[in-house]
């Protein structure tokens, strides 16, 4: 099984437990990875209405939190000679990992098993690996 380009998804509440487990993947295929952190906006509006705060102080927050998750996947792939392209989008999960299959070409999606990620597993028009 060979995967060129796979993407990894990431959100607000992903665990970095997850970055060496898709850099080793990545590794191991000799792939290329794109690392995706999608801000959802209808849990940014919903935040933002059960809190009272704005959704620009939600969005901005979470936003920075994303970009540093990226550097420290990005550090690690540099160190496993791992090719990497960062990506941070807001919108609808699924809307989001759809374009960018299709935009890249991707042959297969990472993410978190959990609950929130079912979606992923079930709609995703490439194969998933939940880690």
């Amino acid at each position: 099984m060979k995967f060129k380009k796979v993407v990894l998804v990431l959100t607000e509440d992903t665990d970095q437990m997850i970055i060496s487990q898709a850099v080793e993947l990545c590794k191991k295929f000799k792939s290329k990875l794109f690392v995706l952190f999608i801000i959802e906006t209808n849990k940014v509006a919903r935040l933002a209405r059960l809190t009272h705060q704005k959704t620009d102080t939600i969005n901005q927050e979470i936003e920075e939190g994303g970009w540093k998750l990226l550097y420290l996947i990005e550090d690690e792939a540099v160190e496993n000679d791992v090719w990497t392209s960062l990506h941070l989008e807001n919108g609808n999960l699924m809307d989001v990992i759809k374009k960018y299959v299709e935009a890249y070409d991707i042959n297969i999606v990472l993410t978190k098993r959990k609950d929130e990620t079912q979606i992923i597993f079930v709609s995703s028009p490439v194969p998933v690996i939940g880690l």
